[in-house]
């Protein structure tokens, strides 16, 4: 119940529950709650007894569901209420675990899996159970684009303040254009590659950060047989786009590294492309 509640909703109603709803004491148990930090015996008393009971009756004049629902005018109303059911049930099969339901389950007719993403301190081994697909991510997986984008058509457990500012370097740009242009041309299952590439493009190139419906659409435009010449146009518009030249001038001395690895290498499919890709860059840049 209090995972509904972040440590910045309580940071900014501070002066309003103190000595009205919460004593100092209170106050201050409820914080270390929230932040997963260990309550002595006597912050338990207080937790239990005196905090939780106020909080519950809080939400409950207010209207909030022991389920924190985002995004509810593109989930699908049949889906809702399954989603509450395998809610209840990982609630009771995960205790105290932020769980997260997302993906297209919630918004689409037709769906491969129902993906459930678990936030835990701990490394887990990710299971599958049914339709049901259990992905265990680290809690600083809280802080990141995916996340941002993830939660905004959600049901979870707890409450959150996803961050909206992201810094992506150049390199890490290319890096995960490389990696996904070599799980193509190796036909390996590049979804997840794919998904986050156009997180990170979109952001840097319209400081948006897509919805899970907005990025299910915009991946399947890229589910396609010519999908190396689609993402090479998409890759050079979008660098040309959210890089100055400046910062574009590192892609120079990759092209003669990779001229010289593909004699190396005879030919090489992968690096005839990410050479091909950053000429064209080169060229509307200068």
């Amino acid at each position: 119940m209090e995972n509904l509640i972040s440590l910045e909703q309580l940071q900014k109603n501070e002066n309003l529950l103190r000595g009205h709803i919460l004593t100092e004491l209170q106050l201050q148990v409820l914080k270390k709650k929230i932040q997963n930090k260990q309550l002595n015996s006597n912050e338990k008393t207080y937790y239990y007894k005196f905090i939780k009971p106020k909080i519950k009756a809080l939400l409950s004049l207010s209207g909030v569901e022991e389920i924190n629902c985002r995004g509810k005018n593109v989930i699908l109303q049949a889906r809702m209420k399954k989603a509450k059911k395998i809610m209840q049930m990982m609630q009771n099969k995960h205790r105290k675990a932020k769980i997260l339901i997302s993906g297209s389950f919630l918004f689409q007719t037709e769906y491969n899996d129902i993906d459930i993403f678990i936030f835990t301190k701990y490394q887990k081994e990710d299971y599958h159970w049914k339709k049901v697909q259990i992905t265990f991510l680290p809690e600083r997986a809280l802080e990141s684009l995916f996340f941002s984008s993830l939660c905004q058509v959600s049901l979870s457990n707890f409450g959150f303040e996803p961050k909206t500012e992201f810094d992506i370097p150049l390199k890490e740009i290319m890096q995960n254009y490389e990696l996904l242009i070599n799980e193509i041309i190796n036909k390996e299952n590049y979804k997840k590659t794919l998904r986050d590439f156009l997180l990170q493009m979109e952001y840097i190139s319209k400081k948006v950060i897509l919805n899970p419906q907005q990025l299910y659409e915009l991946r399947t435009k890229f589910m396609k047989r010519n999908v190396l010449e689609l993402l090479q146009r998409y890759m050079v518009n979008n660098l040309v786009l959210s890089y100055s030249s400046k910062e574009l001038y590192l892609l120079k001395q990759l092209i003669d590294d990779y001229k010289n690895l593909n004699k190396e290498y005879k030919e090489s499919i992968n690096l005839q492309y990410y050479i091909k890709t950053y000429q064209e860059v080169m060229k509307i840049a200068s």
